[in-house]
C-alpha cells in the first residue's frame, strides 16, 4: 500500500481488512489513552466469533501497513489490539501478551500468538518478559 487511498486498488479480501483495521486502530488508541489498562485488553479479547478463512499473516501485515499511515501513533499496542481483536472475530483464539523489558522497565511491547505461536510483534518480543496475557 502506498498511502490509505490506495486501498481501493487491493484485491477484495485485503480491502476488506484494511478498511477493518482502519476503523480499528483508532479505536484501539482512544482506549488506550481513555481507559484502565484491564478495559483496554479486553478491547481485543473479545468473544471468538464464527470460523471465517483468513491469510493470518496477511491479516498482520496489513495492520501494520494501515498503522504507518495513520495520523497519529499506533504503535505495538495498537496493533496487538488490533490484530487481536480481528482474529478472535474470525473464529481463531488469538492472545494478547503484555512483556516489559527486564533491564528497562519503563519499555513495553505487545505481541500476538495463536496456538501458542506468535503472528504478530514477535520481532522484538524475546528482548520482554512478559508480564501478562488476555485471549
Amino acid at each position: 500500500m502506498g498511502g490509505l487511498t490506495s486501498v481501493a486498488r487491493l484485491p477484495w479480501p485485503a480491502r476488506r481488512l484494511a478498511i477493518e483495521a482502519l476503523s480499528l486502530l483508532p479505536r484501539a488508541a482512544l482506549s488506550i489513552k481513555r481507559r484502565p489498562f484491564l478495559a483496554t485488553v479486553g478491547f481485543g479479547a473479545v468473544p471468538i466469533g464464527a470460523a471465517r478463512e483468513v491469510d493470518v499473516a496477511l491479516l498482520g501485515r496489513i495492520v501494520a501497513a494501515v498503522a504507518r499511515r495513520l495520523p497519529f501513533r499506533a504503535m505495538c499496542f495498537e496493533q496487538g489490539l488490533t490484530v487481536q481483536r480481528m482474529l478472535r472475530r474470525r473464529g481463531l483464539p488469538a492472545v494478547l501478551h503484555y512483556g516489559i523489558d527486564p533491564a528497562d522497565g519503563m519499555r513495553a511491547h505487545v505481541w500476538v500468538s495463536l496456538d501458542g505461536r506468535i503472528v504478530h510483534g514477535g520481532e522484538t518480543a524475546e528482548e520482554f518478559t512478559e508480564v501478562g496475557c488476555w485471549g
